[in-house]
């Protein structure tokens, strides 16, 4: 057993053969290509137990992720040990089912009828964000486009100003990006409790406001078995929504833009034929699909193959599942025209993504704008997309030459 092993706890009920260490965060190997990583796992490893980050066991392949996801009663979504994330995320933060009247309350407001209500803006913005960066033609596509499009439509939702951009963009940083050290820590800290507390005082404003058709107003129009929401619950609605809102749609459009960039043929196909665009989106969800996900496990099982005992933690990632072979046939070709294409990007079972639609109408929009008008882009020679690790794994840079045929 290797030192790194050494240093960390395997429970006895994990045998030797089933150790392999993962650093999902911070490892090299993972970092140079967080989603083409597991290709190498799947076939040999159905499931291991990583002793690093206090230790978990990790499953590799579609079947056993999707039904770890559809029983909740087996793995638990409560959060716990997490630095700096005191405020319970609702609904995720809870199982059912105390979590199902919580998400009946926010399927109303992110239904397909409230997000087509920002289409239009959604399409504006994608406009402006191409306006500013046509004319130096290039950029750096994730600070130009990828992060201000989902930050700027979630401050639409709650309607806060644009002028709040960098604020939430520094806090969405530090809050899913900055982790390790006690300093680390600490600064997650200090920026959920600064991000609480403006959201503690929009809530408290909008009590005292006439209502609005916005996410808040929806939010303190609901009822739960018969009673209004407490201010602590919705904070804990919003709190969930600028999670796993913005830094998700962010990863979408890198992994797509970057893509597209390296593979100019499946450009074409969109150039030719927008109508296409829906599919290819589904399709680049499955074939890059970022989220690695965590659970508890509830009790003594036997699953996958192996032993999991209570109080275990357990890492399903859709990075691995969208490309296993016994899913999806020629698993690791791109194609546009796929069907049926059943990925789990967004997850399954209860605690499915709520967002879901807001984050297709996001993804279909900017790529119908930024294709009318930059239809042709590249990676500069030389240069090379940055990516990293965590519960959502992404780009930090991602450099584009505009035009270039």
């Amino acid at each position: 057993m290797s030192d790194v092993i050494a240093e960390r706890t395997v429970p006895d009920h994990v045998p030797d053969e089933l150790v392999h260490p993962l650093d999902h965060w911070n490892g090299e190997d993972y970092q140079a290509d967080p989603l083409g990583f597991w290709d190498g796992l799947r076939a040999d490893r159905r499931v291991f137990w990583s002793p690093l980050h206090g230790g978990f066991w990790c499953l590799t392949r579609y079947h056993d992720i999707h039904e770890a996801f559809q029983r909740p009663d087996l793995f638990s979504s409560r959060l716990t040990n997490i630095p700096g994330r005191e405020v319970e995320l609702l609904p995720i933060s809870l199982d059912p089912p105390r979590h199902t009247p919580y998400r009946r309350v926010l399927n109303k407001p992110m239904a397909p009828a409230q997000i087509a209500k920002l289409m239009d803006r959604i399409r504006e913005r994608c406009n402006e964000l191409v306006d500013a960066v046509l004319e130096a033609g290039e950029c750096e596509f994730i600070s130009a486009f990828a992060q201000p499009l989902p930050t700027t439509m979630f401050l639409q939702m709650l309607g806060l100003p644009a002028a709040e951009l960098d604020q939430f963009l520094e806090w969405n940083h530090i809050i899913l990006h900055v982790h390790g050290d006690e300093e680390g820590q600490a600064r997650q800290r200090r920026a959920n409790e600064e991000l609480a507390a403006y959201l503690g005082t929009l809530v408290a404003a909008r009590r005292d406001e006439p209502p609005r058709d916005d996410l808040v107003g929806a939010l303190l129009a609901a009822e739960m078995d018969g009673k209004p929401l407490e201010d602590a619950e919705i904070l804990g609605f919003l709190h969930l929504l600028f999670m796993a809102g913005l830094d998700t749609v962010t990863a979408a459009l890198g992994w797509c833009w970057q893509f597209l960039a390296e593979h100019p043929g499946h450009r074409q196909q969109l150039l030719d034929d927008p109508a296409l665009i829906p599919n290819a989106i589904e399709e680049l969800l499955r074939f890059h699909s970022f989220v690695e996900d965590s659970r508890t496990v509830t009790q003594d099982i036997e699953f996958a193959g192996v032993t999991m005992k209570a109080g275990d933690r357990i890492m399903l990632p859709t990075s691995t599942a969208g490309r296993d072979d016994e899913q999806f046939v020629d698993a690791m070709v791109v194609d546009f025209h796929r069907e049926p294409n059943r990925h789990i990007a967004f997850a399954a079972g209860p605690h499915r993504c709520v967002g879901s639609h807001l984050a297709r109408a996001e993804l279909t929009i900017a790529m119908e704008v930024w294709h009318e008008r930059i239809p042709h882009y590249r990676i500069p020679d030389g240069a090379t997309p940055v990516a990293h690790g965590g519960a959502v794994v992404g780009l930090d840079l991602l450099p584009l030459e505009l035009g270039s045929r």
